[in-house]
């Protein structure tokens, strides 16, 4: 939702549009949870499990309203958009399914392209409003993408360095993890020299408070820490880092 309400302050103003384009967000992010339970059910697991049925449950009302949302935005957008963000959608979804189930979420091209479908609500809103993605909307979802994405990464090594510390096992940041923040850290300082310095300044923030909790997973008590909390801190900063891209979309605009 971070995405989806920066582009809508951004914009300063709503379309009844934009309520189907927020329905359909919020409900394409909450069938993957049940579709993963139910796939599990057919594919995983042996004995039938009670929370299949709370799963059921649940597509039996998200999905129809999933496609109320869909005609209501086929008055507004064209077939071709609502063609290519709802197959996105449907493909994302089905191939998170397929990898959660298969225990390879963790791969680094898929959390990539999760990051992408997380930040793409913001085109909704675009296409909502607009009709089309402004030049700044694009820098919106590609930034957002990129924030996110070193955020995973940053979450799984605190993930794995928990695992090692319970079993006693010796824990070694990933290197991929390290150079992630070095580059997002690059891209902050090349937009410095574009012109661009509410960007820059965002991305920065979270390229040096990312590598400064990989720094922390060194010391024990920082690996001991609760996952609420560490879930909590991941959504400030994200909250920030969308305020800044915010700020920086505005300032291109005038």
């Amino acid at each position: 939702m971070q995405p989806f309400l920066g582009a809508l302050i951004v914009y300063r103003q709503v379309t009844w549009a934009v309520a189907p384009a927020c329905a359909a967000v919020v409900l394409v992010f909450l069938i993957r949870e049940p579709a993963i339970i139910l796939a599990r059910q057919k594919w995983v697991w042996r004995a039938p499990r009670p929370e299949t049925q709370q799963a059921k449950r649940f597509l039996a009302w998200e999905i129809p309203l999933l496609g109320v949302a869909g005609i209501a935005l086929g008055f507004v957008w064209s077939l071709r958009i609502v063609a290519i963000l709802g197959g996105s959608a449907a493909a994302l979804t089905a191939l998170a399914v397929y990898m959660t189930i298969q225990n390879r979420q963790r791969v680094i091209w898929f959390q990539a392209l999760s990051a992408a479908g997380l930040g793409s609500s913001a085109l909704a809103v675009c296409f909502a409003i607009q009709g089309s993605v402004p030049v700044w909307g694009w820098w919106f979802w590609g930034l957002h993408a990129a924030h996110f994405l070193t955020a995973i990464l940053v979450v799984h090594v605190r993930l794995d360095a928990r695992i090692a510390a319970k079993r006693q096992a010796p824990f070694a940041i990933p290197r991929q993890a390290l150079w992630a923040q070095y580059a997002w850290f690059a891209a902050g300082a090349a937009l410095l020299t574009m012109s661009m310095p509410v960007y820059a300044a965002g991305i920065l923030m979270s390229a040096l408070a990312h590598l400064a909790d990989l720094r922390s997973i060194r010391k024990p008590e920082a690996v001991a820490m609760p996952l609420k909390q560490v879930g909590l801190r991941a959504m400030a900063l994200s909250i920030v880092f969308t305020l800044f891209v915010v700020a920086g979309s505005i300032e291109r605009l005038l």
